[in-house]
């Protein structure tokens, strides 16, 4: 089975910075160039400089909670005999912070510079357009079995022509109730997993974890009871909750 997590991007980064990438620097692609270039060691004359070289893979740069937990499930899974047969993949939406100017969903292993994520919470609905952007989002979703979203409401209401697509793949958003109406449960094989209050009490972890607890107490069930768990979750999504405070 192929399994895909999207993540949020996090304010924890590796690079704390006075001067990241911001909306601002993308608002024409000169500018987005100029700066990424800047971010990555270069001045204007072309010098390298390697103390102001920020760039990293996604999966270094970001060092928030959620992060840490879902890294460290990743790492587990991934080191277990089994790994291979059933594979997990993690990419975050959002491609601006890009190295390689590319406008397509981000790998954990693409290279990314330090950025603002404020920013994100504020994104237009992307409409399917010249761009292609929703289109090769699509194509990534339909390229997995299953689909974990870890995606905050604003970055669910930016990509919801993505979600709105009729599609085969199961898509299995984490949210608390509050936050439940971000998703179009109408849509075919679209659902909803409930986290909040009793469930951070019952993982014993921060609210800003949680996601990431989850994710890592998936992939420790899968290496301890069977790679079957992720089908049974593909089958029925509500019995993630059940799997994960086991």
């Amino acid at each position: 089975m192929k399994i895909l997590i999207f993540n949020s991007y996090t304010t924890g980064q590796k690079h704390k910075l006075d001067n990241p990438l911001s909306a601002e620097d993308c608002s024409s692609s000169d500018k987005l160039k100029a700066r990424i270039k800047e971010l990555c060691g270069f001045n204007a004359e072309g010098w390298y400089d390697k103390s102001k070289d920020y760039r990293l893979p996604a999966d270094e740069m970001f060092t928030g909670p959620l992060f840490v937990q879902l890294r460290e499930g990743l790492n587990q899974i991934r080191e277990h005999e089994h790994y291979g047969k059933n594979i997990i993949d993690l990419y975050f939406p959002w491609y601006y912070c890009r190295v390689d100017g590319k406008q397509i969903p981000v790998n954990e292993k693409d290279i990314v510079i330090p950025f603002d994520t404020a920013p994100l919470h504020e994104l237009d609905v992307l409409e399917f357009d010249d761009s292609g952007v929703p289109e090769r989002t699509v194509e990534l979703l339909e390229s997995y079995d299953l689909v974990f979203s870890l995606l905050r409401p604003d970055d669910i209401e930016s990509l919801q022509r993505v979600f709105e697509v009729e599609r085969s793949v199961q898509l299995v958003f984490l949210l608390p109730k509050s936050q439940r109406k971000a998703v179009n449960e109408d849509l075919q094989n679209v659902h909803v997993v409930e986290t909040g209050r009793d469930l951070q009490k019952g993982l014993r972890t921060s609210n800003y974890a949680l996601k990431g607890v989850v994710m890592r107490r998936l992939c420790e069930a899968a290496c301890r009871d069977g790679f079957q768990v992720f089908e049974d979750v593909k089958n029925d999504p509500q019995r993630l909750i059940e799997i994960v405070l086991n």
